[in-house]
């Protein structure tokens, strides 16, 4: 009988069965493939049926996965630093810092030159007794045109009346007193200049009775009129010389010839 003439399920079975036996083969070839390179004698160890060969390599990478999930956010980088900019406009003034400590102290410097200053007191002095001399030769024309001298003393007057208050005011403008009698010599240069009733620089405007000098302390030069001074209606607080150089009380209000007194 020939093979064609066999049943057709005869010959599926047999099919099927050379399959079953050649499955082991076939799962040790793909073993095989799949694993990584393997010597000869490796290859015999896991299939004795498969012949040696060229060592298999790993196949092409596949294609790509899908995307991963969105991770979380990171932390803020740190970009470039820039370029420094201009500079900024400059401060309000600090507050004053403590004062420091003394420095030491310094060498003794050279002595100066005293010469210079020699020399310029020397001038100064000779100024001075050059305006002296000038003073002293005024004080001759005044006494000469005006005034009257006496001792240390000179007197002079405007020519003017006056009250009292006025007289004062105008002497100490001069820087002098209102003219004051000490002794019968000074009287007399007083009378001489005034020619007139004059106000002496004598009062009792602080205790009443008890006259004193205007410039301070007790009198002790008098020439009083008799019977004088009797302070007439309680308001003769001043004293006026008379023409004949007797004094007389009368009152600070009235208006008499002003004199003035300077030191010599």
């Amino acid at each position: 009988m020939r093979c064609n003439s066999f049943p057709h399920s005869l010959h599926y079975q047999v099919r099927t069965m050379l399959w079953f036996v050649s499955l082991p083969t076939l799962l040790c070839v793909v073993t095989v493939s799949f694993s990584e390179p393997t010597t000869c004698e490796d290859a015999q160890k896991a299939c004795s049926v498969i012949a040696c060969g060229i060592p298999v390599t790993n196949g092409t990478p596949g294609r790509d996965g899908r995307d991963g999930a969105k991770g979380e956010k990171g932390e803020p980088g740190q970009g470039l630093r820039g370029l420094q900019g201009p500079p900024g406009k400059l401060g309000p003034p600090g507050s004053r810092g403590a004062p420091g400590p003394q420095g030491l102290k310094g060498q003794k410097g050279d002595r100066g030159d005293s010469s210079v200053t020699e020399t310029k007191l020397a001038n100064l002095e000779r100024e001075l007794r050059s305006l002296k001399a000038e003073l002293d030769h005024i004080k001759k024309l005044l006494t000469f045109s005006l005034g009257k001298r006496s001792g240390k003393k000179l007197y002079v007057t405007n020519g003017e009346k006056m009250p009292f208050s006025k007289v004062k005011a105008l002497c100490a403008e001069l820087q002098a007193t209102v003219a004051t009698p000490k002794n019968a010599e000074e009287n007399k240069a007083i009378m001489d200049v005034a020619k007139d009733h004059a106000f002496l620089g004598i009062t009792d405007e602080g205790t009443e009775g008890q006259f004193v000098y205007v410039t301070g302390g007790r009198l002790t030069y008098s020439n009083w009129k008799k019977d004088e001074p009797n302070d007439f209606g309680s308001g003769e607080d001043c004293v006026i010389l008379l023409k004949d150089g007797i004094w007389n009380d009368i009152s600070c209000s009235s208006s008499f010839m002003a004199v003035c007194e300077f030191p010599a």
